[in-house]
Order: structure tokens, then C-alpha cells, then sequence
């Protein structure tokens, strides 16, 4: 870690007065003291700055993004100032890391296209059982116990597919779905199957073996659901087809992140 990025940690880590808030695309993004995903904003200088460009490069004028596995907001920030007329929903199930996002929010000058859904996501509506890690870990929270939090316990919280969401906001044209959820990314585009065919939105997706175990997901699941809704996997960051369990699970050694880009 540089210089500036070691100031940057310490002022805004442990300063009193800029403790605990983080300035970041123009935003004040606040997140829990000494938590991973801060560390990890620190240490990168841009959270992701790979994955962010891909995202970036998704844009439509007038369009929406669905952030699914949104944390403190570190995608939906950028996202919001790389598009003037960009409508983006944050979708968060962890109560703690919700309240802080909800909080930047509140504080955004781009609150009037910038909402908080504090849900699951997944392949039905109702409410489930949720892994809540200590609040620095809250990166590592999901529907499923992968072993990767530290503390904290369960609890229940509301769960919608997102077709229903989707629906819920009245059908939007969808240009970008980013969805980062521990492993359960699988029952997401399930529940997500109508909004897809619909929209034809591209998808960033964490796709993480360890994580996929804890939900008994075959990696090859992933093509199976692509080929099913019309999408080419694409490697991240090489960006070459993906074509075979076999290919996708050497792919799977190197990086955890997979696009999906619709054929037509």
C-alpha cells in the first residue's frame, strides 16, 4: 500500500471527525470501523477497478443497474457518477451493512436515483434464514454458513426473487445487474429468469467454489442457466467464451468473476 492509500486508511479509519466515512465518486460512503470491505477499498485505491470498468462499459443512458450484494455501496457509487440519467437499486439483506448504506444514501446529492431494497435475493419471495457476521465482516454474509464470517449468528429477512422486484418498480429497462451474494448467485438468476429475458441486461457475477459448495452448486450450473436464458460466460478479466464445465472450472483456479452477455 502506497503512501496515500496508508493516509487514506488512517484518516478515515481511526481520525476522530473523518472516522468511519469514506469519500469516495463524490460521494460520503460510511462503513463499519476497521471492516474488511474498508481495508480492501483502501488497499485497491478503486474497490474492484477491473470489474468496475466492465460495468462502466455496460451503461445506458435512461436505463437501470440492480447492485445485488451491494455492502456499503462501493459499485453503486461509481456506477451513479459514470451515468447522469442512471437509475441504480442497491440491494442489501444484511441488517448492519444496510444501515450504513442506507445512511450514504440518505446523505447523496443522486438519492432521487439511488434506492436501498434491504432484502435477499433469490429463487422465491418470502423470508429465510440469513448468516450475519461480526460487522467488519460483513462482506462474507449470505443465505448460506460458507465459513468465511467471523461471529455473529442468524437471522430472518424478507426475500424476494428478482423478477418480483423487478416488477415491483415497474418493469424498468435494465442495461446491468451486478450480483455478489456469497454463493447464491445461482437461486438470484433463477428468481431473475423473466427480468433477463425481458431486459437482455449484462451480468457480473461472482462465481466463488467455495461459496457454491456451501449451496451444493455444481460450477458447471453456471452454463446450464446461461444456455437456458440465451447468454455467452465470459471469463473476467480476459473476456473469451467459456464453453465447457472442464473450461469453466480451470477458469474457476484463476478468477471468481464470470459475465454473462445475452447472444441477442
Amino acid at each position: 500500500m502506497n503512501l496515500k492509500r496508508q493516509f487514506k486508511r488512517w484518516l478515515h479509519g481511526s481520525c476522530p471527525g473523518f472516522k468511519g466515512v469514506l469519500p469516495y465518486f463524490g460521494e460520503r460512503v460510511y462503513f463499519p470501523p476497521q471492516s474488511v470491505i474498508f481495508e480492501l477499498a483502501c488497499a485497491q485505491g478503486i474497490f474492484e477497478h477491473e470489474n468496475l470498468k466492465l460495468l462502466q462499459a455496460a451503461l445506458r443512458p435512461n436505463a437501470w443497474c440492480f447492485d445485488i450484494g451491494a455492502n456499503i455501496g462501493l459499485m453503486s457509487a461509481p456506477l451513479l457518477s459514470s451515468e447522469p440519467s442512471l437509475r441504480v437499486v442497491s440491494v442489501e439483506a444484511s441488517p448492519k451493512t444496510a444501515a450504513y448504506l442506507a445512511k450514504t444514501i440518505a446523505g447523496s446529492a443522486q438519492r432521487n436515483r439511488w434506492q436501498l431494497v434491504a432484502k435477499a435475493v433469490g429463487a422465491t419471495d418470502g423470508e429465510i434464514e440469513f448468516f450475519a457476521s461480526a460487522e467488519t465482516h460483513g462482506v462474507f454474509d449470505g443465505l448460506r454458513d460458507t465459513g468465511r464470517g467471523h461471529g455473529g449468528g442468524k437471522v430472518k429477512v424478507p426475500l424476494i426473487r428478482l423478477d418480483t422486484l423487478w416488477t415491483e418498480q415497474g418493469r424498468p429497462d435494465v442495461c446491468l445487474i451486478k450480483i455478489d451474494v456469497e454463493g447464491g448467485e445461482a437461486d438470484v438468476l433463477r428468481g431473475g429468469a423473466a427480468c433477463l429475458r425481458a431486459t437482455r441486461a449484462v451480468v457480473l457475477l461472482e462465481w466463488n467454489r467455495h461459496n457454491l459448495a456451501a449451496y451444493g452448486c455444481p460450477p458447471g450450473t453456471l452454463l446450464e442457466i446461461a444456455n437456458d436464458l440465451d447468454y455467452d460466460v465470459l471469463n473476467v478479466p480476459g473476456l473469451a467464451p467459456v464453453l465447457t464445465p472442464a473450461s469453466l472450472s480451470l477458469q474457476m483456479g484463476i478468477s471468481e468473476t464470470f459475465l454473462l452477455v445475452p447472444r441477442r
